[in-house]
């Protein structure tokens, strides 16, 4: 939850809306639309001045006409700003840009809206294109759940796990099944990394019998919260008669338009209802999503689409700009040249690596999305003490697994090998992935203890009890190792899987923070983190 405290006279939520249009090496068009908002109990005379700053510093600001905006309601203002020579985003250099929208009454400024962004072309025909150049999506769908840190991670933690998977050549990252953190968008801006952003996993009906889910408020009508922004004119109704779906949807595009990674919308995943049920809804939500962001395409995680009337019925793909389907390659070959981009996608599919020659062979099949990137705790019915599934190419950890391997040959990454293995386990090895932090809640060391032989190989058949301890200026938030079987993230014992815990430790203060750990019959080790104070800058590009 956020709060957020303004001037009445002020930027409006997520109203700040950047467009770069058919950008070219020697020039762009910044056009930016912002709604104030003056909430106060006088009419005022308002101005808005928009800056923006690029990799290199800022250009010159331009400032819109005055309008007079009465008590309790909005005016709409919009601006453009002309780039020399920009520095375009795309997967290998994904440069940021800056906005600061600045609103002036009397000449004073009451109020700003700092929005990052990139200057960038996606666009879906017979395929997907980057700035004028074909890609593939080179795909992960993954559960948001971070193992022992949970659903809100520290910045470091997503941008560790990002790391990781981009090192095994993904490209892309579908956020299964809703919609992702801000924190995570901004990773993904900044890492270059393209996302599926994904709505809901079901609509009105329950997905799990004896589970909540958000068919629960689906269509349930709406009490406004204060600060969100009003519906679009397409939806056909006040803001008073508005359900759920229809103020989260507005909500949803309207944070989430900015940001540079955003490759396209998914507007819902595995829908069971029939197709005159699904229709009504499928035609709101998309007539939605372009009014609210034109400049981006959608699509549905479709499943079983040949059965159930989507195909080779023409409804559905009337609707989508680019055809989504689960686990059904034959139909998404077929049907997508029904859609207007004539693209298709596999929203999801196994992690099975034969698939991709199917993707490279279909220009306008744009790529993959693969069940699952990142093992996940959840989905694990009936299967007690299994907590979580283990369908990833790699552990919740980062532990590669032999697809993850055959993959990055596959997409042609840089190749890595596995840890070398021992047999015979004599000490605790313990090495931190970063030894130096601030005492900052979104920074972390992931602090890992191999099982290891004399020569310091890991002895993947242990499961000993490790046990960890801190001293100076650090604490640690968890314990943690890949394991899928419930075991407690708290305290300072876990057991080993495959050779290997984890203690996961954050900064108090400045200072040297010293981490310990031991295990009976084995030698145990230490390692030192140094500690500063300061705030976490993320990192861009290939980092990590």
């Amino acid at each position: 939850m956020r709060v957020i405290e303004t001037n009445p006279v002020h930027v409006d939520q997520w109203a700040t809306y950047i467009q770069t249009p058919a950008p070219t090496a020697a020039s762009a068009t910044v056009n930016v639309q912002t709604t104030v908002l003056n909430s106060g109990t006088t009419s005022e005379s308002v101005t808005v001045q928009g800056v923006v700053s690029s990799p290199s510093g800022a250009l010159a600001p331009v400032t819109t006409a005055a309008q007079t905006i009465a008590a309790g309601a909005r005016a709409n203002f919009t601006f453009s700003v002309l780039v020399s020579n920009p520095q375009l985003w795309d997967l290998e250099h994904p440069n940021m840009y800056q906005l600061v929208t600045s609103v002036k009454v009397g000449g004073a400024t009451v109020d700003d809206d700092v929005q990052s962004f990139g200057i960038r072309e996606i666009k879906f025909d017979t395929g997907v294109t980057l700035n004028g150049k074909s890609l593939k999506f080179q795909g992960v769908a993954n559960h948001q759940d971070y193992h022992g840190l949970g659903m809100a991670p520290p910045k470091r933690a997503i941008q560790r796990r990002l790391a990781q998977l981009k090192a095994l050549g993904v490209n892309a990252w579908r956020t299964a099944h809703d919609p992702p953190s801000p924190d995570f968008l901004d990773m993904t801006d900044r890492m270059g990394i393209l996302v599926l952003d994904e709505f809901a996993d079901t609509w009105t009906t329950t997905k799990y019998a004896d589970k909540g889910d958000y068919s629960k408020y689906f269509d349930v009508a709406a009490s406004t919260p204060t600060g969100m922004p009003p519906l679009p004119a397409v939806t056909g109704v006040s803001d008073a008669t508005a359900v759920w779906y229809q103020v989260d949807f507005t909500g949803w595009i309207m944070r989430d338009r900015n940001h540079p990674s955003v490759a396209l919308y998914s507007v819902g995943n595995e829908i069971g209802h029939g197709l005159s049920y699904r229709t009504p809804y499928l035609t709101k939500m998309i007539a939605m999503s372009h009014a609210l962001d034109p400049s981006r395409s959608d699509t549905q995680a479709l499943q079983s689409p040949a059965s159930i009337g989507d195909y080779p019925g023409t409804e559905t793909s009337d609707l989508l700009d680019v055809w989504g389907d689960n686990c059904d390659l034959a139909t998404c070959l077929k049907a997508m040249v029904q859609v207007k981009t004539k693209s298709g996608l596999l929203t999801e599919f196994g992690t099975e690596t034969s698939t991709w020659a199917s993707v490279t062979a279909n220009p306008g099949l744009t790529g993959e999305f693969m069940w699952t990137g990142v093992d996940y705790l959840g989905e694990a019915d009936k299967a007690w003490p299994s907590i979580g599934n283990t369908s990833g190419i790699m552990d919740e950890l980062g532990g590669v697994k032999t697809l993850g391997y055959a993959w990055q040959t596959i997409w042609g990454a840089p190749k890595t090998t596995p840890p070398a293995t021992g047999t015979t386990a004599t000490q605790v090895v313990l090495t931190a992935d970063h030894t130096a932090i601030v005492a900052d809640w979104d920074d972390i060391s992931f602090v890992q203890a191999t099982i290891a032989d004399a020569a310091g190989h890991v002895v993947t058949s242990s499961s000993a009890a490790v046990t960890f301890a801190i001293t100076g200026p650090g604490t640690i938030v968890a314990v943690d190792s890949a394991s899928m079987t419930n075991e407690t993230f708290r305290g300072k014992v876990r057991n080993a899987y495959q050779g290997i815990a984890y203690a996961l430790v954050q900064a108090t203060g400045p200072g040297t923070i010293t981490v310990t750990a031991s295990a009976t019959g084995l030698t145990g080790s230490s390692a030192t983190i140094q500690a500063s104070a300061g705030s976490f800058v993320p990192c861009s590009g290939t980092c990590d």
